[in-house]
């Protein structure tokens, strides 16, 4: 970065998002490094009305309906306390079973970890990596493990497999993360269409 300023260009560092808050002080600061507070406002205010649409249905939801469920991640250290898709949970009245048993972000998730959980839904990963990774090797390590067996998800066979473009986005489009962890967990009530973006540009699709 010194690098870069040195060469007289205007350098602005964005952290990396790791709830909603920071998304929206993220695209604050990247709207008024470029002159464009007034858009960056109206973005978030977008992302408001997602969420309180969102907050609506959830509501509804009583208690007993919540469903736990844990995230299976090629990123095996992802999905605990402190990362975004735990605080998309949040959001979208579903518990995260990796917070509960007090998993943070950047610990492994063992398959210890997910007896103890013992989740509703398991959200598995869907990416190959253009057909050079195995991913249906990689989650037969879990489906397959005579250990795993008692897990609801597995006992039950609820098994999702989420669209993963929106369950790990942290731009404005992680109010669609939320929607997404949400008709997993609950289904067509909160069902969307795919490509979903929110933009200012004129060209929103939401």
């Amino acid at each position: 970065m010194d690098n870069l300023r040195n060469l007289g260009l205007k350098v602005v560092v964005v952290p990396g998002a790791e709830n909603i808050v920071e998304v929206k002080q993220s695209i604050q600061l990247i709207a008024d490094a470029i002159g464009e507070h007034d858009n960056g406002q109206q973005l978030i205010g977008l992302m408001d009305e997602k969420l309180a649409d969102i907050k609506t249905k959830v509501d509804k939801i009583p208690p007993e309906r919540r469903k736990k469920i844990v995230l299976i991640s090629l990123m095996t250290t992802y999905g605990g306390i402190g990362c975004a898709f735990d605080d998309a949970c949040k959001y979208a009245g579903v518990i995260n079973g990796l917070d509960e048993i007090g998993l943070h972000n950047g610990q492994a998730l063992t398959k210890e970890a997910l007896v103890q959980s013992n989740p509703d839904i398991l959200l598995m990963p869907v990416y190959n990596d253009h057909n050079t990774f195995d991913v249906d090797k990689f989650n037969r390590q879990y489906l397959d493990d005579p250990s795993l067996q008692t897990i609801n998800a597995i006992k039950n066979n609820k098994l999702v497999y989420p669209r993963e473009r929106y369950i790990y986005n942290d731009s404005q489009d992680i109010v669609f993360s939320i929607q997404e962890i949400a008709r997993c967990a609950y289904g067509n009530e909160f069902d969307f269409p795919d490509n979903m973006h929110l933009s200012v540009s004129g060209e929103t699709n939401q």
